[in-house]
């Protein structure tokens, strides 16, 4: 089993760890709707005096509160993976996720994926992209191609494939899981 090796911080403000949310219940129960409704993987911490949201939703999960930091560790681990599947999850630390499959990213790939992942099958513009992957500016006229070419290496382990759209700029598909993975879900 793997577990996260930082422990979850568990202050009032919205938190996401490793691309899942850690939601408060019942004080954060808009969020926690809003995050379903947005097919997007979460954690609920449910008040010790209160009683858990019935569901099924396989990208939902709770623990009671007061919580076992490795209990909450590894059901994050677990929604992590399970959201995974479909679709991959950049997480803390420029960690690009796909299944139990990791690829790491340096600061600029994790923005550069970030971007792509946000806007799977659109075409993101060389300036846009210049702009994401080097809010500093850009070093030099061919750095978004260069990097491009090392990020299309790194993250097509993954299923995200990265085309140039010839005199627009780039898009990203994401490709579906295997076949065999697809009908054991």
């Amino acid at each position: 089993m793997e577990l996260l090796d930082a422990p979850l911080e568990r202050s009032s403000e919205p938190s996401t760890v490793d691309g899942v949310a850690v939601v408060r219940w019942p004080d954060e129960q808009a969020r926690a709707e809003e995050l379903a409704r947005r097919s997007a993987p979460r954690l609920l911490l449910v008040a010790a005096d209160t009683e858990p949201p019935a569901g099924d939703d396989p990208l939902c999960d709770w623990v009671q509160e007061p919580a076992d930091e490795l209990d909450v560790q590894s059901r994050i681990v677990a929604l992590r993976n399970r959201a995974s599947i479909e679709r991959p999850i950049l997480g803390d630390h420029g960690v690009v996720w796909r299944e139990g499959v990791w690829v790491p990213l340096s600061p600029i790939e994790a923005r550069l994926t970030a971007a792509f992942l946000a806007r799977p099958g659109r075409v993101l513009s060389r300036q846009r992209l210049e702009q994401v992957g080097w809010p500093e500016g850009l070093p030099s006229n061919r750095a978004i191609d260069a990097r491009i070419k090392v990020l299309r290496e790194r993250v097509a382990a993954i299923g995200i494939r990265i085309h140039t759209v010839r005199g627009q700029g780039y898009l990203a598909e994401i490709q579906p899981p295997p076949a065999e993975e697809q009908t054991a879900s």
